[in-house]
């Protein structure tokens, strides 16, 4: 027997947790999700951290010192995009209401559609502040690169955020390795590629030796024998190469800046998801081979647009190893989308947390299920139970390894097999996915997190409790009037009194707001008489300025002036204000129209150059119904 005092003593050395079952100092800094009740016990290992929401009257924050990997899912209106605003703002605007943010992270959204509708990405807005008062040199700088054949169409989208830079999408020879080279070109499966692409692939192959040249590559294509269909479907691959690839363009890495937002907008009729897939997967390999001493964002809005369930396709692979080097490459992960089933199991299993707004999908509970740990097969159908009835901005997250409190002896705890019931916070920044209704109420718009918590009928299994207030309260839509034919009725009750939480394994429990009723003839009358009463007066000269901006949608989004300023000069202001220039005379309407606060201007004061007169961004104040006087 040999001597064991040696091992003895070096095991001794080794650090042991002085409570016994509780965390070690590594697991305790990395998690990603804790509540104040666990923050205050050690607030100098968190130093960074992101205000998400409260759950059951405690708050709940988003761990931005660590990297990790979130995914929010939830179908159009339950909150999805609210949820991934406000997990940007943790990460990019240093703000004491929603956190602490010493260092901003880095962040790259990824965002792609087919049919081009004039809608700006809604990760933009966050350019722009809302309500609450905030310095504008906080916001992050949005840079938008899209797709060359689509850029002026882009920039007509993005034309109202007055903070926001457009520019094409060009890689530089920089930028191309032969890994996203042979990417590009589809030679990802050369099992059943034509023989062309093998030609490409040893081309590929001996430049990728040294620098790589866009134009030597072609010029070694055109030297190929190649027959006319071989060349015929090479050109269909080069054209597409010529289209985002221009060796003297400026480096994608140049783009990238502590607490700027790169968003790649691919809203294109002439890609498809594939194609944009591929070109995600090389923005976001320059991406994660830039060096900074700052953390770095990667977000997936919208991924069911582009983003395949299988391991093979390069974008998914790519995800899940950034994902497992997320710790080394010091760099976190946000797949946003509608639908769930699209994730790879891999990227599920590898998630840090899963947040899960409003579905009715059983097959998106199958899936999600299959990857969160709820226990057995009865908790599993109690969460889905509940899913099914959360009010808009509220969800279910799941997270075994948050931090919990418990009593002081134990100091904190992980969640673990149980999941909170969060309400998602508000925004700092401007809601730029509103919904719009056929009959408008008081607001323009209804916001995700702003919109009402509608009466529904649910099991007789939920847990009666309180139902948490909006965030935003919405004005109440007047309500249906019965023709006057008919004799006036009691008002009968829309739906009965309800709870929105089931079981006991969620923080948090719910229950509807008070039920909606009908009004009779008379009261419909009474409230028309009143609205109209209420009406707004407004002198007529800013009738077409209203008329303007109303239709251009500025009550609620800023909208430049532009190529507006001489019309209404022409049917309006030449007369009102007489004597004055154009510019003159459109400093004078908005002097009037600012201090009767009937518009707010965005990013200017006044006066007004004629430069910047076309470049202001304007709100609408004004709201229906308005009569001018």
């Amino acid at each position: 027997m040999g001597n064991f005092d040696d091992e003895l003593a070096f095991l001794a050395t080794a650090t042991h947790d002085e409570q016994g079952d509780g965390l070690l100092q590594h697991q305790l800094v990395t998690s990603p999700l804790l509540t104040f009740s666990a923050l205050k016990n050690r607030p100098q290992d968190f130093p960074s951290r992101g205000l998400v929401g409260t759950s059951a009257g405690d708050r709940v924050y988003f761990n931005t010192n660590a990297p990790n990997s979130a995914i929010v899912c939830g179908v159009q209106g339950s909150g999805k995009s609210h949820t991934l605003s406000c997990l940007l703002e943790c990460g990019l605007i240093p703000d004491s209401r929603v956190g602490q943010l010493p260092d901003p992270l880095s962040a790259l959204v990824f965002h792609f559609d087919t049919s081009d509708l004039g809608r700006p990405c809604e990760a933009t807005f966050l350019s722009l502040p809302a309500g609450h008062p905030i310095d504008q040199a906080l916001l992050p700088h949005v840079t938008v690169l899209c797709s060359p054949s689509n850029v002026e169409r882009r920039r007509l989208a993005y034309s109202s955020l007055p903070h926001v830079l457009v520019q094409p999408l060009q890689l530089s020879e920089k930028d191309l390795t032969a890994d996203r080279m042979l990417a590009i070109m589809g030679c990802s499966n050369l099992e059943t590629a034509p023989l062309y692409l093998h030609t490409i692939m040893r081309i590929i192959r001996d430049i990728g030796s040294s620098t790589f040249s866009y134009l030597e590559f072609k010029r070694r294509i055109a030297l190929e024998p190649l027959d006319v269909k071989q060349k015929a479907m090479l050109k269909l691959r080069t054209d597409l190469l010529d289209c985002f690839i221009h060796p003297g363009a400026r480096e994608i890495q140049t783009y990238f800046r502590a607490g700027g937002l790169v968003l790649i907008d691919l809203t294109d009729p002439f890609l498809d998801g594939l194609t944009a897939s591929v070109l995600f997967d090389s923005v976001l390999g320059s991406f994660i081979d830039w060096q900074t001493t700052c953390g770095k964002l990667v977000v997936l809005d919208e991924a069911h647009k582009y983003l395949v369930n299988s391991d093979s396709d390069r974008l998914t692979r790519s995800l899940s190893d950034v994902i497992r080097l997320q710790r080394h490459l010091a760099t976190r992960v946000i797949i946003a989308t509608q639908e769930p089933t699209v994730i790879p199991a891999t990227i599920l299993d590898l998630a840090s947390v899963i947040i899960c707004h409003r579905f009715t999908s059983p097959a998106w509970c199958t899936h999600l299920s299959k990857h969160v740990s709820t226990g057995n097969q009865s908790d599993s159908a109690r969460w889905f139970e509940e899913v099914m009835f959360l009010g808009t901005g509220h969800a279910l997250v799941f997270c075994p390894s948050a931090l919990m409190s418990t009593d002081g002896e134990r100091g904190v705890t992980l969640l673990g097999r149980e999941y909170l019931k969060v309400r998602v916070r508000p925004r700092l920044t401007l809601d730029g996915g509103a919904s719009h209704l056929a009959v408008r109420s008081g607001s323009e718009g209804v916001g995700a997190a702003a919109a009402p918590t509608f009466t529904l009928t649910v099991p007789s299994t939920f847990v009666p409790g309180t139902t948490p207030r909006d965030y935003v309260p919405a004005t109440p839509v007047s309500p249906p009037t019965v023709p006057s034919m008919l004799s006036p009725a009691p008002s009968p009750v829309i739906a009965p009194q309800l709870s929105l939480n089931s079981g006991t394994g969620s923080s948090e429990v719910a229950t509807a707001a008070p039920s909606l009723t009908v009004s009779s003839t008379i009261d419909g009358l009474q409230n028309s008489a009143a609205q109209a009463s209420t009406a707004q007066q407004m002198p007529a000269r800013f009738k077409h300025l209203v008329d303007l901006l109303s239709g251009q949608g500025a009550a609620e989004t800023p909208v430049k002036l532009g190529a507006s300023v001489l019309p209404i000069w022409q049917m309006n202001l030449k007369a009102t204000y007489p004597g004055m220039s154009v510019c003159q005379s459109w400093n004078a309407m908005l002097q009037d129209a600012t201090s009767a606060k009937v518009v707010e201007l965005v990013n200017a004061s006044l006066p007004l150059t004629n430069m910047q007169l076309r470049q202001c961004a304007v709100r609408l104040l004004a709201r229906d119904p308005i009569v001018h006087v």
